[in-house]
């Protein structure tokens, strides 16, 4: 049977939510509060981490204590217990998934990514997204969509200097790419 186009791409967004609702809900408790548990980016109490994972604080504390025990999480404080992402590891493992890219793969990303930094270059005439003043660039669009061109290029630029670096440590002795 061959999948839709649509099929593919999975819900349009608007249905996206809810998609992923039905998909937590039949999911064992350990993954709930593992996909609760990648979005802490501020202490969040075991409690509150329960109620969004729709368990029990005993399940919650349990599975929240193993996460941390593995590095996936950071128990910031203990009374009330509070955890949040351990941002190093999360960056660890994404070091690590950019070191496996095959020599093609790390060239054709590592091209479409200078590619992409060279287009915003010429757009706004600057070398570097730091040297752009939003309220300035009127001529290019709103300041909106100016920021938000700031923030693309930025995360570009951090994406080329993750792959050199992940490739700089995979290729002993030999320079940055």
């Amino acid at each position: 049977m061959r999948m839709t186009e649509n099929a593919r791409r999975g819900p349009p967004p608007e249905d996206f939510s809810a998609a992923l609702g039905e998909r937590l809900d039949n999911a064992p408790a350990d993954e709930r509060v593992y996909r609760v548990a990648l979005e802490l980016t501020d202490p969040t109490r075991v409690s509150d981490i329960a109620a969004r994972a729709e368990c029990s604080k005993n399940a919650a504390r349990r599975h929240l204590n193993r996460l941390a025990d593995i590095g996936v999480l950071t128990k910031v404080t203990e009374n009330p217990a509070t955890f949040e992402r351990n941002e190093s590891y999360f960056a660890w493992r994404r070091k690590n998934r950019l070191m496996e890219l095959s020599e093609r793969e790390y060239k054709r990303r590592l091209g479409e990514l200078l590619s992409e930094d060279e287009g915003y270059r010429e757009t706004y005439g600057v070398d570097s997204p730091d040297n752009l003043d939003p309220l300035e660039y009127h001529d290019y669009g709103d300041s909106e969509q100016v920021w938000l061109d700031i923030s693309n290029w930025e995360a570009i630029r951090t994406e080329i200097r993750a792959l050199r670096q992940a490739k700089h440590d995979t290729s002993p002795g030999e320079g940055l790419v």
